[in-house]
């Protein structure tokens, strides 16, 4: 026993999983009396290691979806992501002029037309975060699971930072929803910077913001609404919409209402641009479209 625990002494994670294998290879493979102690022990070790690791890698990575849609914003140290998300959630984070200020993930929910979006800020991606430079990897991981991204340049600086970023991004094949987002077109020759980005940049939408003057920020919201592919669904006689996803159903408006009221359903009366007139009775598969209003009809 005390052979073994020298050997696991300041070991972590998958090195001491190893060491913990090798351990137990070697061991007699008595599951009774003192080797049998010995082996329990082991193993109760690797299960408390994993453990570990498993919420070591949570507490770096885990920023649990919330709302109705998560995006990421991501960008070089210091094009002022900080800054963006202060004025658009009311999230004090830190603010500073030098590079590397945010240094771990920062959730934010910020409204638009009634739907609750989660933006998280990442740490500044920097040249090689695919080879895991600048713990590149795991911020990496984090944009693979969101829903889009919002791709921040500073318009005062040249253009091949950028370029460096979306390399790293098409490295890990990512290929998600994107806006362009331009800062500082407050900034003398910035808007001549803008209108690079988007003749490069022409299957994109490229948007150029002041975090000073709030220039562009009703742009950006209009642009993040229309990348969610969201629709906004008001109940009869409400005023706040329901948020579901396009091409959703009388039946998915119902579900998301109550799961109970599908076995009452008789019909339901729709308008908006999914019927051909106002209070149109349709049927439970029928699709809904932005801004529809609807009355569901029960059986009694």
């Amino acid at each position: 026993m005390r052979l073994i625990k020298q050997r696991l002494k300041n070991l972590d994670g998958r090195a001491k999983l190893k060491e913990i294998k090798k351990v137990l290879d070697e061991m007699p493979k008595y599951n009774t009396g003192p080797y049998g102690e010995i082996r329990k022990w082991v193993r109760d070790q690797a299960t408390k290691t994993k453990t570990k690791s498993e919420i070591k890698h949570q507490d770096w990575l885990g920023v649990k979806k919330q709302g109705d849609r998560q995006l990421v914003l991501v960008g070089k140290p210091s094009v002022g992501k900080s800054s963006l998300i202060q004025k658009l959630s009311g999230v004090q984070t830190k603010i500073a002029s030098y590079e590397f200020t945010t240094l771990e993930p920062i959730p934010a929910a910020i409204k638009i037309n009634g739907a609750t979006f989660q933006i998280v800020d990442l740490p500044g991606l920097i040249k090689g975060a695919t080879e895991d430079v600048g713990g590149g990897k795991r911020l990496i991981g984090i944009v693979k699971q969101t829903d889009g991204i919002l791709l921040m340049s500073d318009l005062s600086k040249p253009i091949d930072e950028l370029d460096e970023l979306i390399g790293e991004l098409n490295k890990s094949e990512i290929n998600k929803p994107t806006i362009i987002i331009g800062n500082k077109i407050d900034l003398e020759k910035a808007r001549k910077g803008l209108q690079i980005l988007k003749k490069k940049f022409p299957k994109l939408k490229v948007i150029g913001i002041s975090t000073i003057t709030e220039e562009g920020f009703e742009e950006l919201k209009k642009e993040i609404w229309n990348l969610s592919g969201l629709i906004r669904i008001f109940p009869n006689n409400e005023n706040e919409p329901m948020i579901l996803d396009k091409s959703s159903t009388v039946k998915d408006f119902a579900e998301k209402v109550h799961k109970d009221l599908i076995k009452k359903f008789r019909h339901a009366i729709v308008s908006g641009t999914s019927t051909k007139f106002d209070n149109q009775q349709v049927g439970i598969s029928h699709i809904l479209e932005d801004m529809d209003k609807i009355e569901l009809v029960l059986e009694r």
